[in-house]
């Protein structure tokens, strides 16, 4: 299976945890991840580690991609992963968090369509950074994808993160591919802000591989939500949710003020709702 392919699925609003176990593996997928943003109008932002960023312009030159211009019209940023993540520092999540913010913010301001980051993840490696703080920068980032206007790709070498520790950082991702994907691959689950009413519709899958990135969007959702009205999540489109993903749902209802109203709840999840509490949110809002 060839990255093109898969990396073809990644869409605004997708935030993928791209596994790979060789460079050239991950140049091929930020190359086309780069072409298809400069094509569709976006702006287009590499942090690039193992790959320096000439290698990285060099691949897309071979692809036909005209990167002088795009650098210098401002659309095409590559640049190493020490110039804007703390490289040789512990990662402190909620400082990145600003920065990736402030790029959405910009290319908004700049006029694109859309924005795709590309991020090389092995900087963090003998940088101090605990798993934990790495599964909450990755889990909390999650938010700046649901308005649809960003798409995010952040690749892990296999070959750095031992597998017990990848499992950790793509269970904070809604999605994980590589170049070992299927034919057929789309990101696991799909996430959109609703603003009538104010929520979130979900579309795809929950289990154990997307958990944390689940309960983070549900968590900044429900402290986001206005006191005087319950927390909407649209789950007609959730073809699976396991008992964790039930146990976010009822935990998030408690936290809300309103509470939780579920949409176009399945018999299936109805019944770990209420296997997990009395009184599960899709009863309780009626």
């Amino acid at each position: 299976m060839t990255a093109p392919t898969v990396v073809d699925q990644v869409n605004l609003g997708d935030h993928v945890c791209w596994t790979h176990d060789d460079e050239s593996e991950a140049l091929d997928a930020v190359g086309r991840f780069a072409a298809t943003g400069l094509r569709l109008g976006h702006k287009v932002i590499c942090f690039t580690n193992a790959s320096t960023p000439q290698a990285v312009r060099t691949h897309l030159e071979a692809a036909g991609v005209p990167t002088e211009t795009a650098v210098a019209a401002g659309q095409l940023r590559i640049q190493p992963a020490v110039e804007h993540y703390p490289t040789g520092r512990r990662l402190v999540p909620q400082p990145l968090l600003a920065a990736l913010v402030e790029e959405v913010t910009r290319a908004q301001r700049e006029g694109y369509s859309g924005l795709r980051l590309a991020g090389d993840m092995a900087w963090v490696v003998g940088s101090g950074t605990t798993l934990d703080d790495l599964c909450r920068y990755e889990a909390h980032a999650n938010r700046l994808f649901v308005d649809g206007q960003v798409a995010g790709m952040c690749l892990y070498d296999r070959r750095l993160f031992p597998a017990e520790q990848l499992r950790a950082v793509a269970a904070a991702h809604p999605a994980t591919a590589g170049p070992q994907a299927d034919r057929n691959w789309t990101p696991l689950l799909r996430t959109y802000r609703t603003t009538d009413p104010p929520g979130l519709r979900l579309v795809g899958q929950v289990d154990r591989s997307n958990r944390e990135a689940f309960a983070a969007l549900l968590a900044g959702l429900t402290r986001e939500a206005p006191a005087d009205r319950p927390v909407v999540v649209d789950v007609s489109e959730l073809s699976f949710a396991d008992v964790g993903a039930a146990a976010a749902l009822a935990r998030a209802d408690r936290d809300a003020s309103g509470g939780v109203r579920l949409v176009g709840c399945r018999p299936a999840l109805r019944r770990l709702l209420g296997l997990l509490r009395d009184g599960d949110p899709v009863e309780r809002a009626g």
